[in-house]
C-alpha cells in the first residue's frame, strides 16, 4: 500500500496535495484583507454607536457616550469623588473644543454649596 491509500480524506483531514508544507505560511504575501483602524477611530465609532437603554421603565436608544455621561453624573451626584473628577475632565476637554465654551463643571466647597441651597430655598 502507498501512503496516499493509507491516509483517509475527510473532516479535518485535507488531501495531501492541498496541505501546507512544513514551515509554509497560510498568508504568504502577508496581505491583510482590510486595514487596521486607528484607535481614535475605534473609540469614536464606539462612542457614537447607539444602544437600547431602559430608563424608568421606558426603553430608549441613546449613544454610548451619552450613557457614560449619565452614569458619571449619577455617580457624582451620589457622592463618588472619582466620577466627579472624570466628569470635570470631560467638561474641561469639551469646553476647550467648543467655540462658546460649553458647559463647565465647577468644584464647589461643601459650605459654599450649602449657602447656595439656602439662598435658593429663600428665593422661592
Amino acid at each position: 500500500m502507498t501512503a496516499s491509500k493509507e491516509y483517509e480524506v475527510g473532516y479535518g483531514k485535507p488531501p495531501e496535495h492541498s496541505k501546507w508544507k512544513k514551515g509554509q505560511c497560510g498568508n504568504p504575501k502577508r496581505i491583510r484583507e482590510r486595514p487596521v483602524k486607528p484607535v481614535a477611530e475605534l473609540v469614536d465609532e464606539f462612542l457614537g454607536s447607539e444602544l437600547e437603554v431602559v430608563d424608568n421603565g421606558v426603553s430608549q436608544r441613546r449613544s454610548a457616550f451619552e450613557i457614560i455621561l449619565l452614569q458619571l453624573c449619577n455617580k457624582a451626584i451620589a457622592g463618588n469623588a472619582r466620577a466627579l473628577k472624570v466628569l470635570k475632565q470631560y467638561s474641561d476637554f469639551a469646553a476647550s473644543r467648543a467655540p462658546n465654551g460649553g458647559i463647565r463643571v465647577k468644584w464647589v466647597e461643601h459650605e459654599e454649596y450649602l449657602k447656595y441651597l439656602r439662598e435658593a430655598k429663600h428665593a422661592k
